[in-house]
């Protein structure tokens, strides 16, 4: 009789080691990171202002936008002289043009005609 007690004990080690394999199915289920999760949003890049005082747009991240739009998960706040204050994940900052860049303004003079050959 020992020896048969024995021999399960021994014959059940085995199964032991593979309970380690075995998910508690009570355990809530555990988040897997999709690859959209980790995509990274591209730095925010101010390639232009455009306008006079009180109608300026911005070229922000390659789009068209004024104060109160938005680039993806950026909001544009203001759009400056030389500048955007823009809202990203809970914090605000101020980006302006690259020295030596300008402001541009639209232009007020009547088309001139194409010169040439006609």
């Amino acid at each position: 009789m020992k020896l048969a007690l024995a021999a399960c004990a021994v014959a059940l080690v085995p199964m032991l080691g593979a309970a380690d394999g075995l998910r508690d199915p009570t355990r809530p289920p555990v988040p897997v990171a999709s690859h959209t999760a980790l995509a990274r949003e591209p730095d925010p890049v101010l390639s232009a202002v455009i306008g006079v005082p009180g109608d300026r747009v911005a070229i922000f991240n390659g789009q068209l936008v004024r104060s109160g739009g938005s680039v993806g998960s950026y909001t544009i706040q203001s759009v400056f002289e030389d500048g955007v204050r823009y809202r990203h994940a809970g914090e605000t900052r101020d980006l302006y043009l690259p020295r030596g860049a300008s402001f541009k303004k639209p232009s007020t003079a009547a088309p001139r005609e194409p010169t040439g050959v006609h």
